[in-house]
């Protein structure tokens, strides 16, 4: 069961979620294309071909994070599969399993690591590195990309807490929390608020700054992700089929991409590449609510294995240094082969993940999650007959 199976609990048809799919699929192919590009520099008579072609393609990241809150917000809209419990147990289930596995196995293979015990330990807790490194990234995890599950792991324990107090109210409570908890911290370790999310924090060490990124407001896209949701439960398909509402929305998407091409206040957070992905992914959310939006199966499946494709695309570039370099054709300028070839590989070591770890995993939670709602429900029969 995929982690988009979640949403599918709300009883939304399975078309109007491909759309958000698609989105995943290129948002994950845009952040490996970004981390690989390098290899396509200094080979052809561009010299900077992968800057120029993939050098934008960390947005992907806030485009993650705007998706994230809408798909959290939107699947646990029924009250009777989303108790706290329930929601924690899925949430675990969908994360750590895979990052856990992916993790290990690159410490055990990675022989040219020069990681400290502190580091790993950090990583496998999802605690940023170095507290002193330019936020939001905080010297990273040891699996690079992972450094973006410390933000979703924080946004997950804040919308636990809000659906802890109030189940209809779980979007707007969760937000007042971002927002309260992310100036509070700011306060705390920077003395001034800001919503730039490129911070640059120094401070003597202590425990406690290790959870500097608490400050840090590209946490603040989450809280886009979660009114895209809100709209789109409650506008109506009557509204949305009106032609030119349509037509403003196919401008938004189309604008939003010119946008994040152009280059324009490039760089994360929801004054820059998050508000763009807001519009986008509002635009296409809510033109898919009406519209028969066809993607092939493809792109679908790359929305599917998006989380794995992330996880694993720098473990597939660190190891392929290490062992490819026997064969001559990993280099500091292998081109256009060796972009395909580490492109391939993330894709079989992330079709094997997905198929044998993720959709496995996210199943176990989702049975446990479905025996805690039976208790649950088996308490209360018990209890009102008493």
């Amino acid at each position: 069961m995929s982690a988009f199976d979640i949403a599918l609990d709300s009883g939304v048809k399975t078309n109007r979620l491909d759309s958000i799919q698609f989105l995943r699929g290129v948002a994950a192919l845009l952040v490996i294309a970004f981390h690989f590009r390098q290899y396509l520099n200094g080979v052809y008579a561009q010299a900077d071909l992968g800057d120029r072609l993939f050098g934008l393609g960390e947005v992907g990241v806030d485009i993650f994070f705007v998706i994230s809150g809408f798909i959290i917000a939107y699947s646990t809209n029924n009250k009777d599969k989303n108790s706290p419990a329930e929601f924690s147990i899925k949430r675990f289930f969908r994360l750590y399993p895979v990052f856990i596995i992916t993790l290990t196995f690159l410490l055990y293979f990675d022989t040219a690591s020069n990681a400290t015990a502190s580091q790993i330990i950090k990583s496998y807790f999802l605690i940023p590195n170095d507290y002193n490194f330019i936020g939001p990234w905080y010297g990273y995890n040891v699996n690079l990309p992972a450094w973006t599950l410390t933000y979703e792991v924080l946004f997950y324990s804040i919308f636990l807490i809000a659906l802890s107090i109030n189940h209809q109210h779980r979007s707007l409570i969760s937000a007042v929390l971002i927002v309260l908890i992310c100036c509070s911290a700011q306060l705390y370790f920077r003395g001034f608020l800001q919503i730039d999310a490129i911070t640059r924090d120094s401070g003597e060490p202590s425990f406690v700054r290790n959870f500097t990124f608490i400050s840090n407001p590209i946490i603040y896209d989450f809280i886009y992700g979660m009114l895209i949701a809100e709209i789109f439960m409650r506008v109506k398909n009557t509204f949305l089929a009106q032609k030119y509402v349509q037509v403003l929305l196919i401008c938004a998407a189309c604008l939003s991409i010119a946008v994040i091409v152009s280059g324009w206040n490039r760089g994360a957070g929801i004054d820059r590449w998050g508000l763009l992905s807001f519009i986008l992914v509002g635009s296409v959310a809510l033109i898919s609510k009406v519209r028969d939006l066809k993607f092939s199966s493809f792109w679908v499946l790359m929305g599917e294995m998006s989380y794995s494709l992330y996880i694993n695309h720098m473990i597939v570039k660190k190891l392929s240094g290490i062992y490819l370099r026997d064969f001559g054709i990993y280099k500091a300028n292998g081109g256009m082969t060796l972009f395909i070839i580490l492109m391939i590989l993330t894709f079989v070591m992330s079709y094997i993940t997905y198929n044998f770890i993720e959709k496995p995993t996210v199943s176990i939670g989702h049975k446990l999650a479905e025996r805690i709602r039976i208790n649950r429900i088996r308490r209360g029969e018990e209890e009102s007959i008493a």
